[in-house]
């Protein structure tokens, strides 16, 4: 091939890139408008003229309907950590249905259309589309907000603390569920929620089912005023999978255990602060498991009540595998947890071999706009051992490389544009420190921006 077909196809690909990248912003623009068009007719004077007041003015008082939608583009450039861009929209639309036909018992629906445009990943990943599902349908018995005693039973989504280890985070593009049962107890100052169940399995192309041969279980605490000001949430899990593949290549199963304490309060002159430790021990596929993480962090709120600034540092340190072929399993699992915004905007890396630090600012612009900015430094925990992404090593590491992954800027924006409708935009970029070049890869930036609308 000639240098003239190298430089034709080179320019082909940016202009596709392009185009795409410009799709994609008309159909953010076009939702934007329309969400415009009802915010100016709010300003007008009109009252509320959603479909779901309309609709729920028609049905029975203790039958509740509501909606959302969310549209967000996001263009990343350096995917994996190599020269690959890909620029595409996600959509996604929950349909909520609430049935409440006594004060002891509850039915709770949702159906999900999720689904991704213009993306270069193939297969299209299983985080992205969920097209016409039934992502959760439960049962509760009792009421989770004021009776002592509850029980919910069905597919549900299992959050606790601020879901470093099992979250249904909001961040998802599908979410996460589990067929599970959940029972709530409450007494004076401590709540005790205990669980069993299995999570589901999303399918792009089918229902989602539950994920064959595993269980999880678990038990979560919360005290409160036992130290003043403070609550102390002390937690164990269990995971259990079927035929699973050791270090040693032998076919097992996995029975591992997470205990852990979360603490977090308040102290006098505008400060607040929390910190969560885990350890983690069990067998997989007979070969030990010895692993733990913690983070700690620290704010200042100033005392301005137009601006509220606050600033914050915070530290996370995951454990990590020493030898991947010596039987013994050292790096951390992070379970179902959300990595959001836990190790910087631009999600490239979890609780696992990770050693994050940060600093950060945020103030109110506004009384409907709020900003952050925040500068990360990254590290793997374990030299010998890489670089892990969803809890799945990403960039496998040789020892020699060092251990400084990069530093990483974060702007982040929300803004409230009226009671049901928000804008959110945030962009970070990594740069490649020691370890990354050393490897031979590159730098990552992320842009994002999404807009949800209530109905």
């Amino acid at each position: 091939m000639n240098s003239t077909s190298v430089l034709y196809l080179r320019t082909a690909r940016k202009s596709s890139a392009m185009k795409k990248s410009l799709l994609c912003c008309g159909y953010l623009i076009v939702g934007l408008g329309s969400t415009l068009q009802i915010w100016s007719a709010d300003i007008r004077g009109k009252t509320d003229q959603s479909p779901a007041s309309y609709l729920n003015s028609e049905l029975p008082s203790w039958v509740k309907f509501s909606a959302e939608g969310r549209v967000r583009f996001e263009t990343l450039h350096g995917v994996q950590f190599n020269p690959k861009d890909n620029t595409y929209l996600l959509q996604r639309l929950r349909l909520n249905l609430t049935a409440t036909p006594s004060s002891s018992l509850r039915l709770v629906l949702q159906a999900q259309d999720a689904r991704v445009f213009f993306t270069n990943a193939s297969p299209i990943p299983a985080s992205q589309k969920d097209a016409i599902d039934l992502r959760i349908g439960y049962a509760e018995i009792g009421n989770y907000e004021t009776r002592a005693l509850t029980l919910r039973a069905g597919r549900q989504g299992l959050d606790f603390g601020e879901g470093r280890l099992l979250s249904d985070g909001d961040w998802s593009n599908v979410g996460r569920s589990f067929e599970a049962m959940r029972l709530t107890f409450r007494y004076s100052r401590l709540r005790l929620d205990a669980f069993s169940g299995v999570s589901d399995k999303i399918s792009i192309d089918s229902l989602a089912a539950p994920t064959p041969g595993e269980h999880f279980h678990g038990m979560y605490a919360s005290l409160s005023k036992i130290i003043p000001k403070a609550a102390l949430e002390p937690y164990l899990f269990w995971k259990l999978e079927h035929k699973v593949k050791g270090e040693m290549g032998k076919l097992g199963n996995l029975d591992e255990r997470t205990v852990g304490l979360r603490w977090v309060g308040d102290v006098p002159h505008g400060i607040d602060y929390g910190m969560e430790s885990a350890v983690q021990r069990g067998t997989f596929a007979s070969e030990p498991v010895s692993a733990w993480a913690t983070h700690l962090i620290v704010r200042y709120s100033f005392r301005d009540p137009r601006h509220m600034p606050k600033i914050w540092a915070e530290v996370n340190r995951g454990s990590g595998d020493l030898d991947s072929k010596d039987g013994r399993h050292g790096a951390f699992d992070t379970l179902f947890g959300s990595s959001h915004d836990k190790f910087g905007v631009a999600d490239q890396f979890c609780w696992t071999n990770l050693t994050h630090s940060r600093v950060g600012l945020q103030f109110r612009a506004s009384n409907k706009l709020a900003i952050s900015t925040a500068e990360n430094w990254l590290w793997l925990t374990d030299s010998h051992d890489g670089i892990y992404s969803s809890g799945k090593v990403a960039i496998i590491s040789n020892g020699l490389n060092g251990a400084f992954i990069g530093h990483e800027p974060d702007l982040q924006a929300k803004w409230k544009m009226r009671q049901r409708t928000q804008i959110d935009f945030s962009a970070g970029h990594v740069f490649a420190g020691r370890f990354l070049h050393a490897a031979n890869h590159t730098g990552f930036n992320s842009v994002v921006m999404s807009v949800t609308q209530g109905f």
